[in-house]
């Protein structure tokens, strides 16, 4: 005797009803556009990333950055070019490696932060919340919930956008976008 599964019609967690069209709230949109932004912003910063490791590797094809994002993944790809800047030179003299290099991966976690977050409608008044489950800390399993934040979302963006100039060395604007992106921890 088999049994089958129900369709989902009602998520009761996200205060989504899943057999109506929701209406949108300006806030549901501002909400939104701001994930969105925080993952372009990642994702042009990770081709950022590929590009310059192709030049680094004097692979001149249209298609180079995009062989090299297939075969590694993000870390892999900023543990390559720091190694390659430290046996080959660096982008410019006044380039800190160590800033630089902290700043692309303080990036990465705030994203996986931001991605991997359950965003749902809670509480009264009804408010979108972002919620995040951690099971590896040693504390063991944590779960942090906090009214969602546009704003911080929309500074963590143009953060990422001050990281995906590293190469120019200006540390002051590495370590601002490195400050804003991890304080933004249980905030955004």
């Amino acid at each position: 005797m088999s049994q089958q599964a129900a369709p989902v019609k009602k998520i009761q967690i996200l205060g989504i009803n899943m057999n109506t069209q929701p209406q949108l709230s300006e806030d549901t949109d501002q909400l939104f556009r701001a994930i969105g932004r925080v993952v372009v912003q990642f994702q042009l910063l990770e081709l950022w990333v590929a590009e310059a490791l192709s030049s680094k590797l004097s692979m001149t094809s249209e298609t180079d950055r995009h062989l090299i994002s297939a075969a590694m993944s993000y870390r892999q790809k900023v543990d390559l070019l720091f190694e390659l800047y430290a046996r080959h030179g660096q982008p410019s003299s006044s380039f800190n490696q160590v800033i630089a290099k902290k700043a692309l991966v303080t990036a990465e976690e705030f994203r996986n932060r931001i991605v991997h977050s359950l965003w749902s409608v809670k509480g009264e008044p009804r408010q979108w919340v972002r919620t995040k489950a951690n099971l590896r800390g040693r504390d063991g399993f944590v779960l942090r919930a906090s009214p969602a934040q546009t704003t911080l979302l929309e500074e963590a963006a143009s953060a990422m956008t001050r990281v995906r100039a590293w190469e120019e060395g200006n540390e002051s604007a590495l370590n601002e976008a490195i400050r804003l992106l991890s304080s933004q921890e249980t905030d955004a």
